[in-house]
């Protein structure tokens, strides 16, 4: 008869254990574990629909041996609004992330101010990613370009490829004559340009046929790369400026 205040008092606790991780209990198809299968506007519309009051707990989790420190809990709800936010940077739907308190859990990770340093975040990371961007496209702009192409056809059935270019920005340029069909390049030159100038290669019929049976028709291109300098910024990168396709027929 003594121990009955006790027996009675632990299987309490066992039940609300038990209804606690009924509400924190999530079955292979649950939302909260497939986020990556929406979209960003799908994602929202399963935030909405979740229910405000379910959550998970470390100590109705088998988070027993974090209480000394605290457990971690939260809503799920609360969780998928602030992965919508992770992706988007949607300060506004911080508003909708409710802290969850307890006893023993520690629901920080998952509040109105967790969700605004995410948000901050990521509106940090494009702010950054868009002065990048303008950076590079000022570093390229008036890169030379091809202008003209032009293949003449010389006897033995050999050729003479022509390439114009055009443009403002003096710097080092890379140009290839490829062979499409297999990506062999022909030819390759890296020069300075300081003005428009003109380029001209010959090509025999042997390396363009190279044992190849009828129909003999080559696709070819000519790319022409503006190799970009390094900045305090950023390192030495290769901008692609013009390619063009062409074709050689050696019937």
């Amino acid at each position: 008869m003594g121990t009955y205040p006790y027996a009675t008092a632990l299987s309490t606790w066992a039940l609300l254990l038990g209804s606690s991780a009924a509400l924190a209990q999530q079955g292979s198809d649950d939302p909260a574990n497939h986020y990556g299968r929406y979209t960003n506007a799908q994602l929202e519309a399963v935030c909405d629909a979740m229910s405000p009051t379910r959550y998970i707990s470390d100590m109705t989790d088998g988070g027993w041996g974090t209480l000394g420190i605290g457990g971690k809990t939260y809503y799920y709800r609360s969780a998928c609004y602030m992965e919508l936010v992770r992706r988007t940077g949607r300060a506004e739907l911080c508003a909708k992330v409710v802290e969850r308190h307890s006893l023993w859990g520690d629901g920080s990770n998952h509040s109105p101010k967790a969700c605004a340093e995410v948000a901050a975040a990521y509106q940090a990371r494009e702010k950054q990613s868009a002065q990048e961007l303008a950076a590079f496209k000022a570093s390229v702009e008036g890169a030379f370009k091809i202008s003209e192409l032009q293949v003449q056809v010389l006897p033995g059935g050999h050729w003479q490829v022509e390439v114009h270019t055009e443009g403002q920005r003096s710097g080092t340029y890379q140009l290839q004559l490829v062979k499409v069909r297999d990506g062999t390049v022909l030819r390759q030159e890296t020069l300075a340009i300081h003005r428009p100038e003109s380029f001209s290669w010959k090509l025999s019929r042997t390396e363009v046929v190279a044992g190849s049976r009828l129909p003999d028709i080559f696709p070819m291109a000519v790319r022409m790369s503006y190799l970009v300098p390094a900045s305090a910024s950023r390192p030495a990168a290769e901008h692609s400026t013009d390619i063009r396709n062409f074709t050689l027929s050696a019937e």
